[in-house]
């Protein structure tokens, strides 16, 4: 019986892993070689986090939470600015950042800002856990990551 419990939660752990590393070889692929910034970068989270923040094409990892990861950045994502010039970078990455700030569209619009791309995952709207994170602060149903999508041809989304 437990094990019947358990097996939904490992499945959802599978896809999230996939997805986080399909995103990130897109962000990859999309940034032409000029670099990538990594919004949210919350290393101090996942195994999987830090070896983002450490890969060789990123040139920033910006978070609220300072960390200590190369190239990293403190800010509040909701209010300050990201200090790079328009389009400095190929590609902007950000996992499972947006649904964690009431201001995610100031964040988002500062990453069209200044990449060429966007590349973002979003917790999978058929995602129990997604739904009873106390820590999320926003929900996109699919419906919203495809009007997203529709508002920012440069912006990708994974969920």
């Amino acid at each position: 019986m437990f094990f019947l419990l358990l097996f939904p939660l490992a499945v959802e752990a599978i896809h999230f892993a996939i997805v986080k590393e399909t995103a990130f070889i897109r962000a990859k692929q999309l940034s032409g070689g000029r670099g990538i910034i990594n919004v949210g970068c919350g290393p101090h989270r996942t195994v999987w986090a830090q070896k983002v923040s450490e890969d060789p094409e990123v040139v920033a990892n910006i978070d609220v939470v300072p960390d200590g990861v190369p190239n990293f950045l403190h800010l509040d994502l909701e209010t300050d600015p990201l200090p790079f010039k328009d389009k400095q970078f190929g590609c902007a990455f950000a996992s499972h950042t947006l649904e964690h700030l009431d201001n995610w569209e100031f964040a988002l619009n500062e990453m069209m800002r200044v990449a060429d791309y966007v590349v973002i995952v979003l917790p999978n709207p058929r995602s129990i856990g997604g739904w009873l994170s106390p820590e999320h602060r926003q929900h996109f149903p699919l419906a919203d990551m495809e009007t997203l999508a529709q508002l920012y041809p440069n912006l990708v989304v994974y969920c």
